[in-house]
């Protein structure tokens, strides 16, 4: 097939963008939680295992991480059960005790999927940027606060691979903005 033609892709408003993520206590830990309704699986990050102290187990039967897209796959070769709590805020919180995998997952601690979300009546409402647990809404974090965590975790991975001389400073300057471009077309 031979394309003639090219075009740009839409420049979409970063609140459009904005997932739905939250805190949630794993493991006695605090974690910062990617909830994503085209996962079928649940998962901590490697890192966020050793840190709260779970002990992963090795999967008899690995299983393929399958993205939606041809060529993305990882392995799934270890697992974990650990305690959880819901903050629910004024309607309380639900705890229990669930299996994960241990998977690479990015920026995130853990994502919980559709078989997390489906055990506990959870369904994601983007209008109103709140999680609804069996109806009870419970507020996610602001974009600012999602932005500024975000940041923070990719401020620490870049300063964790830096490796400076004796007395030598890293100054951080932030991106510029481009002038006179609207976004809003």
């Amino acid at each position: 097939m031979k394309i003639e033609r090219t075009g740009n892709r839409p420049v979409r408003k970063a609140k459009d963008n904005r997932c739905l993520c939250a805190f949630m206590e794993i493991n006695g830990v605090m974690a910062f939680v990617l909830l994503d309704s085209g996962s079928t699986a649940d998962a901590f990050s490697p890192d966020f295992a050793r840190v709260s102290h779970i002990k992963p187990f090795q999967l008899e039967n690995p299983v393929m991480l399958q993205l939606g897209t041809k060529g993305s796959r990882s392995r799934i070769t270890f697992g974990c059960t650990s305690r959880y709590r819901i903050l629910g805020g004024k309607h309380g919180d639900v705890t229990g005790k669930d299996y994960f995998d241990i998977a690479n997952v990015d920026q995130y601690d853990a994502v919980l999927g559709t078989v997390f979300m489906r055990r506990h009546g959870i369904a994601l409402d983007f209008d109103r940027d709140v999680i609804r647990l069996s109806g009870k809404e419970i507020p996610t974090l602001t974009e600012g606060d999602e932005n500024r965590e975000l940041a923070r975790r990719y401020a620490k991975n870049v300063s964790s691979n830096l490796h400076l001389q004796e007395g030598e400073e890293l100054l951080v300057k932030s991106r510029p903005h481009k002038q006179g471009i609207s976004q809003d077309k």
